[in-house]
């Protein structure tokens, strides 16, 4: 089975997998476990990763090149850009894509006609791409506050349809996090106790 996050129990949901989506709060460490995921596949197969929130991941990349080789990292700060460069990574053939968030634009045109199928094509294409590629589409996304109160990604209904793995990362402390999963698509598979892992300088250290 391949390497993905260290922690056995959700690399095996992670294996079965087509498309992985983390949700939480900011400072989660949604980024900090993409850019983990990205250190172990990214030195092996081609990659993309495309950040819509933030270039703060550089300097993270940098401090472990080697990591990220065949890794080519963008950004897209609305979704014109986003949709080009969606068009683009499918020319580019590669196996794995990242997208730390794909709903912030969301978030920030969901009121603007349209919005609701930009997010959907865009998600779609990602999909075919990696899909065709025999490789997966890992992407973070932010959260809101529901009707009820609860604390859910913007646009989830959307985001539902296209993500086999729904994962959501709560905020323990300021170094603590708990990982659960929300959606799964193996049924075989136990369901997951609460993960917890730390974000630290060098990433994610998982407790035992």
């Amino acid at each position: 089975m391949q390497y993905y996050t260290g922690n056995s129990e959700l690399d095996k949901y992670i294996e079965e997998s087509l498309s992985i989506l983390f949700y939480g709060p900011a400072a989660a460490g949604k980024t900090t476990l993409l850019l983990t995921i990205a250190g172990e596949l990214c030195k092996l197969y081609p990659c993309v990763y495309v950040s819509t929130e933030e270039t703060l991941h550089y300097e993270r990349v940098a401090k472990n090149p080697d990591k990220y080789e065949k890794a080519l990292f963008t950004e897209a700060y609305d979704y014109d850009e986003l949709l080009k460069i969606t068009i683009a990574v499918s020319a580019l053939k590669p196996r794995y894509v990242f997208i730390d968030s794909i709903n912030s634009l969301f978030r920030l045109e969901a009121l603007k006609e349209g919005s609701v199928e930009k997010l959907a094509f865009i998600t779609s294409l990602l999909l075919e791409t990696v899909e065709r590629n025999s490789g997966k589409l890992f992407a973070s996304a932010q959260v809101r506050s529901s009707e009820a109160g609860e604390v859910e990604a913007s646009g989830i209904k959307i985001l539902d349809y296209y993500f086999d793995l729904i994962v959501s990362i709560l905020i323990d402390g300021e170094n603590k996090r708990i990982l659960r999963v929300i959606k799964s698509p193996v049924k075989t598979i136990k369901e997951a106790a609460e993960l917890k892992f730390a974000i630290t300088e060098s990433g994610v250290v998982w407790y035992v």
